[in-house]
C-alpha cells in the first residue's frame, strides 16, 4: 500500500473508532448486523462457486492464514499456533493477512515462513468470525479452490452467536484453543470441532527489569492488564482495582498496583480508573503498546497477576504468568479453568449473571461471570502476607503449565490428522 493509501486507511480506522465511541454498543451491533447480512449473502454465493477439496491436487501440508505480525492477543495466538505446527513436523507456510484496526505489526519472529504462494492442500485460517465474511469475500479463488478449509476461532461466551452460523457453512472443520470454545461451537454445528490448545513455553530472553518500566524494586507489585481490542467490560479492570482497594489500606506503602492498558482509545476510561484509585500510593499506569519481550518481562517482574475477567476464551496472560511463575488471582470461570486449580493458582468465586445490555460483540441476554471481590481481596492479602504460600503457588503454576500446555498433545493431534497417506477424512 502506498503512502496515500496508508493515510486513507488510517483515517477510516479513526473514523470507525470515533463512531464506536459515540454510539451505544447495541446501535453499533445493529449497524454491524446489517453490514454482516450483506457480507454473509455475498459469502454464501461465493462459497457455491468454490471448487471442493480435491485430494492430491496440492501437497499435504498447511497454509496458515492470518495476522502473525500483529502486537495483539490474536497476533500472539497466531504465533503460538505456528509453534505447534512446527513441533508437529507438518509442512506449513504462513500467509500474512492484516486484520483491521490500525494495529502495530512489529512481531517478526516468523518472517522466514511468510509466503504469498499457498503451497499446500489445507488452509488453516486464523481469522475470527466477526470479520470472516469480509475476509472470505476478498480472497481470490486460487486461495480457496480445491483446498480443505479449517477455521481456528476464538470466542469468549458459552453460546456461539447465531449471526455467525453462515461462516460455518464455508469451512470443513473448526479448531479452537479451549474446550470452552469448542463446546460453544458444537452446540450449533455437526461439523468436526477440535480443541487444539496453545503451546506455552516462553522464550528464555534476557528480561527487562522493573527499572525499565519505572517500577520500584522494593514493593510487592500486583499487575492487572487488558487491551482495548478485547473489550474492557469483559476484562473487568475495575473489579481488579476494587479487590486491591479492599485488600489494602491507603497507608500501606509496601504494596503497589500496576495497570497495563493496550491500544488505549478512550482517555476518559483511564481517568475513571485514576479517580477510582485516588489517594492510593504506588499506582503505576502503563499505556504504551509493548513488544512480546516487554510484556513477558512486565509479567515476570510482577509479584502476582490479577484477572477478574467476566469470561475468557482461553486466558493467555493467565497461562503466560503461570508459565513464568507469577502467581495468578483469576475468576474461576470459563476457559482458564482448563489449566487453573487451587493448587497452582488463586481461583476466585463468582456468580453467573445475564448481560443486561449489549457490550461490544457480546449480546444482551448472554451470560458471563461476576467475580467475588471479597474473595479476590482475601487472595491478594494472602499472597502479600504469606511468602511460603506465594512461592508454592509459583512453583505449582510452572509445573501445571508444563504438563497441560506443553504443545505435545496438540502437535500429536495435528500430526496424526495429516499422516494417513496424505488423505483427509471428511
Amino acid at each position: 500500500m502506498g503512502a496515500v493509501g496508508e493515510i486513507a486507511g488510517s483515517g477510516i480506522v479513526k473514523l470507525k473508532q470515533s463512531i464506536r465511541s459515540i454510539l451505544p454498543d447495541d446501535i453499533v451491533m445493529w449497524m454491524k448486523a446489517g453490514f454482516d447480512y450483506g457480507n454473509n449473502r455475498k459469502m454464501l454465493r461465493k462459497k457455491e462457486r468454490i471448487r471442493p477439496y480435491q485430494a492430491g491436487r496440492y501437497p499435504m501440508g498447511i497454509n496458515l492464514i492470518g495476522d502473525v505480525r500483529a502486537e495483539t492477543g490474536l497476533g500472539q495466538s497466531m504465533r503460538l499456533l505456528a509453534e505447534i505446527l512446527e513441533e508437529s513436523n507438518v509442512p506449513f507456510i504462513i500467509k500474512q493477512v492484516d486484520s483491521p484496526g490500525g494495529l502495530r505489526r512489529n512481531e517478526n519472529q516468523w518472517e522466514s515462513r511468510i509466503s504469498d504462494e499457498l503451497k499446500y492442500a489445507v488452509n488453516l485460517i486464523h481469522i475470527n468470525p466477526g470479520i470472516w465474511a469480509e475476509s472470505y469475500n476478498r480472497f481470490p479463488a486460487e486461495v480457496l479452490d480445491y483446498r480443505y478449509h479449517i477455521a481456528y476461532w476464538l470466542w469468549e461466551l458459552e453460546t456461539f452467536p447465531e449471526r455467525w452460523r453462515p461462516c460455518i457453512e464455508t469451512v470443513d472443520e473448526i479448531w479452537a484453543p479451549s474446550e470452552f470454545i469448542s463446546q460453544s461451537i458444537r452446540k450449533i454445528t455437526s461439523k468436526n470441532v477440535e480443541t487444539v490448545p496453545y503451546c506455552i513455553h516462553l522464550k528464555k530472553k534476557e528480561p527487562y527489569g522493573r527499572a525499565y518500566f519505572g517500577l520500584p524494586e522494593n514493593k510487592f507489585l500486583f499487575l492487572t492488564m487488558y487491551d482495548f481490542k478485547s473489550v474492557s467490560e469483559r476484562k473487568n479492570p475495575k473489579a481488579a482495582i476494587a479487590a486491591y482497594m479492599k485488600a489494602f489500606r491507603k497507608e500501606e506503602t509496601g504494596v503497589g498496583l500496576v495497570v497495563k492498558i493496550g491500544h488505549l482509545q478512550r482517555q476518559q476510561e483511564l481517568e475513571q480508573l485514576r479517580r477510582q484509585l485516588t489517594g492510593y500510593p504506588n499506582i503505576y499506569f502503563i499505556t504504551e503498546n509493548l513488544s512480546r519481550q516487554e510484556v513477558e518481562s512486565l509479567i515476570l517482574g510482577a509479584d502476582a497477576l490479577i484477572s477478574l475477567h467476566r469470561s475468557e476464551g482461553f486466558g493467555l496472560p493467565i497461562a503466560e504468568a503461570m508459565c513464568l511463575g507469577t502467581p495468578v488471582v483469576a475468576t474461576a470461570w470459563s476457559a482458564n479453568m482448563e489449566f487453573m486449580d487451587e493448587i497452582c493458582s488463586c481461583p476466585v468465586g463468582y456468580k453467573l449473571v445475564e448481560i443486561r445490555k449489549t457490550v461490544g460483540p457480546y449480546p444482551k441476554g448472554s451470560r458471563w461471570a461476576e467475580p467475588d471481590i471479597e474473595h479476590a481481596a482475601e487472595y491478594l492479602r494472602k499472597l502479600y502476607e504469606e511468602q511460603e504460600y506465594c512461592r508454592t503457588i509459583s512453583k505449582n503454576a510452572k509445573v501445571k503449565i508444563g504438563k497441560v500446555l506443553n504443545g505435545g498433545g496438540a502437535a500429536k493431534m495435528i500430526r496424526e490428522r495429516f499422516s494417513a497417506y496424505g488423505e483427509i477424512e471428511k
